[in-house]
């Protein structure tokens, strides 16, 4: 362990080194910022530690920034690419909806995407947070920016952004302007879409912008048995908005969004089967037949499962989001009342083994239904002689709904349900404040006391055919006396209500130095709270007790420079966090039947991000970034099944999933003005290092199956899993060339690239213990394409 730690702050120090190195050379190295719309002057505005505009370079917390036109040149596309692209922060995509998303950041992850499991990384969409990850990794339609905040938020923020928190802006609508786009583009696998912005600024106090999205693209992966295609996708998205600003102090803005997709699948691909651990291999000829080709498939055809919808595999996803916000200035500062609604309606069939046969398959059903309301009155502004910046308010949250998972294995007509319905009430109060000694010196600090009231009513049961009337309620023994007695039972029958109420008090201190104009250092410490978690998908009474709040204690130090008139900067900065109470979600075969258990972990993390930007010469930008995190368990018990039965096991000694130690990406944007055209050129390589995606380890795997923990393996097949649920590290080029005609770059050509040379790797891996299979779903192949643009 010592050796361990001393590898750690060996690189801690060799990467602030390499910092220091490369700012004192700035002139050999030299970077800066794209031009965008957030960007005067090589100033970037982001929301700053007291919800308050501010430069980026003089925010004392680690932020990654991306405007509008930094995520078309960097080729992201969807919500989830943004982590591409920003260091220490890693997304993918959730194992049964992909258009959920799983966010891992500092050592911190929530590893599966369920109504009851809390995020450690908060996202909010127009200031508004977003509680489900269903139907969030969507297209970039009309964005402003997005900002990535690394550490804990929750003083600011709130609960569940104890890892940091993203925020999505989109465009508001701009008074006195009449003005928008018409984009189209077509590219690899027959993809078509088509874009429509518009803004109605009909003068000093009314607007309005619309933006809508059409996408459609062929599947690009083949079932190597019966040739269809999977992976294909259409998207509808719309939003509008209108400003309303009846004197020069109050605004009203009110906005509605609307979300409609579908994927025919995702289609996932076997890479190991031992059926029982029998020895028996369900998918070894369809993996022959692949051939490790991660764009060939072999998936059941749902007729062998009775019940199974006939379409086959399926993913729909519909949202509705409305917002209103009311801002007024007063003499003492700015009031904001910020009300948003969010509704989440969400069905799929997925092949989890992905393998044809019927002795082997595991069909799994998903749908969910799900609202949330929320309100936040907050106060902003400064006092003192604006020695003191300072934000105080209230928040209100409230979500109901539905999530219900069935599942079906080896052919069988009865589905095991699982369903949860939910009731949750939050309420928070915080106060932050920065205090300037001098110009030079500054103190923060801020305050949150969150209350989280949580509901529950579990519903398990078995339904003969995937059917509406359930056989048996799960566990067996529950209301068994109406089955013995003739009767029949109703889902109700089945329910197991339960209640919970977490509290915490967030906080953060922290003070920085402005050296020069140029250069600030600072140092925090801060608490932050991720809210319990109510079992879901477990069947056995004595485990329905919730995982506890994820607290989070984190120190972080940094600087932040500029040279070379802001053409250089460069930010810096180590981290080291303790997580009491991490939340795991880990599946278990109890009884034969695939269960989630939610636990709890004591952990602790090392860690260093860096970001560098260069503008070289007029027009060419260079930008690099990189980061290193490294965690471990300090405590962990958590649930193992020995004899069929749940047992407690000391589980310190198993990996940490989803979790992306290193990381780096660089850059090259270069503009440059030919006479009649402007010609924009871009290329970004991201890379990442190898990350697994089972918590089990060798010894494990292949200890004996009367032992706690043990796989009962030998080794040669205890290897085959652990090469099989390891992600390699892996990286992805995006290119971007275009060419701007018009005084105004009003007509705009672009030939696009992304992932050029098709390096592929596994995106989300589940190894499921008793069946013992693994099923897989990689990353996207190389696309290319081309868009016309015309603004006006």
């Amino acid at each position: 362990m010592k050796l361990r730690y001393n590898r750690v702050s060996a690189r801690l120090f060799a990467a602030v080194s390499f910092g220091a190195l490369a700012v004192s050379a700035a002139p050999a190295f030299a970077q800066a910022s794209s031009d965008d719309a957030e960007a005067e002057d090589n100033i970037i505005v982001v929301t700053g530690i007291t919800k308050q505009d501010a430069n980026i370079q003089d925010v004392p917390t680690t932020i990654t920034f991306f405007s509008g036109a930094n995520l078309e040149e960097k080729g992201i596309q969807l919500v989830g690419d943004v982590a591409t692209f920003t260091p220490g922060f890693n997304i993918r995509g959730a194992g049964n909806n992909p258009t959920a998303l799983v966010l891992s950041m500092r050592g911190q992850v929530q590893n599966d995407v369920i109504a009851t499991l809390e995020p450690s990384v908060g996202v909010y969409l127009d200031e508004m947070y977003i509680a489900r990850a269903y139907g969030l990794n969507t297209e970039m339609l009309d964005i402003s920016n997005v900002q990535v905040l690394k550490g804990p938020q929750g003083t600011l923020f709130g609960r569940n952004t104890s890892a940091g928190a993203v925020l999505i802006q989109t465009n508001d609508p701009k008074f006195g302007e009449i003005s928008g786009l018409v984009k189209g583009t077509y590219g690899r696998f027959n993809e078509r879409s088509g874009t429509a912005i518009l803004n109605l600024g009909f003068n000093d106090s009314i607007a309005v912008r619309g933006a809508i999205t059409y996408g459609k693209r062929d599947g690009y992966k083949t079932d190597v048995n019966t040739g269809k295609k999977y992976e294909g996708r259409e998207t509808l998205n719309g939003r509008v908005k209108v400003a309303f600003k009846p004197t020069d102090t109050l605004e009203i803005l009110l906005s509605g969004e609307w979300y409609d997709g579908d994927i025919v699948g995702p289609a996932r691909q076997n890479l190991y089967y031992n059926l029982g651990g029998t020895g028996f291999d369900p998918g070894a000829a369809d993996r022959a037949a692949m051939g490790g080709d991660p764009d060939l498939v072999a998936i059941s055809d749902p007729s062998v499962s009775p019940g199974a919808p006939a379409e086959g595999l399926f993913n729909s996803v519909k949202t509705q989001t409305y917002m209103a916000k009311v801002s007024l200035e007063t003499g003492f500062g700015e009031i904001r009342w910020i009300n948003g609604y969010r509704k989440i309606t969400s069905s799929n069939l997925i092949d989890l083994d992905g393998e044809s046969s019927a002795t082997g398959n595991h069909f799994t059903q998903g749908t969910q239904d799900l609202k949330q309301y929320s309100s936040e009155l907050q106060l902003t502004g400064q006092g003192l002689n604006d020695a003191l910046d300072y934000a105080v308010g209230i928040t209100y949250f409230n979500e109901s709904g539905f999530d219900q998972s069935r599942s079906v294995t080896s052919g069988g007509a009865v589905w095991s349900g699982f369903k949860g319905i939910i009731d949750n009430d939050s309420m928070g109060m915080y106060a932050q404040a920065n205090y300037h000694f001098n110009d030079a010196l500054s103190f923060t600090g801020g305050l949150r006391y969150s209350i989280d009231d949580k509901g529950i009513t579990a519903q398990s049961a078995v339904y003969p055919l995937n059917g509406s009337v359930p056989a048996v309620c799960l566990p067996t023994s529950f209301n068994i006396g109406i089955i013995l007695a003739g009767g029949t039972l109703t889902p109700e029958d089945c329910n197991r209500p339960r209640s919970d109420t977490f509290k915490n008090l967030s906080y953060t201190a922290g003070v920085d130095y402005k050296i020069s104009d140029e250069i600030l250092i600072f140092a925090k410490h801060s608490k932050g709270y991720r809210s319990g978690a109510q079992q879901l998908r477990t069947l056995t009474l004595n485990d329905t007790a919730p995982a506890q709040p994820e607290i989070v204690y984190e120190q972080e130090v940094g600087i932040k420079t500029q040279f070379w008139d802001s053409r250089v900067r460069f930010n810096v900065a180590g981290y080291h966090n303790k997580v009491k109470n991490a939340q795991r979600s880990v599946i278990l075969a109890i009884g034969g039947t695939s269960q989630t258990i939610l636990e709890n972990a004591d952990t602790e993390t090392w860690g260093v991000e860096a970001d560098l930007a260069v503008e070289v010469a007029d027009g060419l930008t260079l930008t690099a970034a990189g980061s290193i995190t490294d965690p471990k368990y300090k405590n962990y018990s958590g649930f193992v099944v020995v004899g069929g039965v749940l047992t407690p096991n000391d589980k310190s000694d198993t990996q940490f999933t989803g979790i992306v130690k290193e990381q780096f990406s660089v850059g090259a944007n270069y503009v440059a003005d030919l006479g009649m055209a402007r010609l924009g050129l871009n290329v970004n390589y991201a890379w990442q290092g190898k990350m697994s995606q089972t918590e089990q380890t060798f010894a494990r795997l292949t200890a004996p199956t009367t032992t706690a923990g043990g796989g009962g393996f030998d080794a040669a097949n205890a290897q085959a899993i652990l090469d099989a649920t390891t992600t390699r590290a892996h990286g992805i080029t995006n290119v971007r060339a275009s060419l701007a005609f018009g005084d105004n770059d009003n007509y705009e050509i672009a030939l696009f690239g992304r992932n050029i040379f098709d390096e592929r790797a596994t995106q989300y891996t589940l190894f499921l213990g008793g069946l013992n299979y693994i099923g897989t779903s990689w990353n996207e192949p190389a696309t290319y394409g081309v868009t016309g643009t015309i603004k006006f």
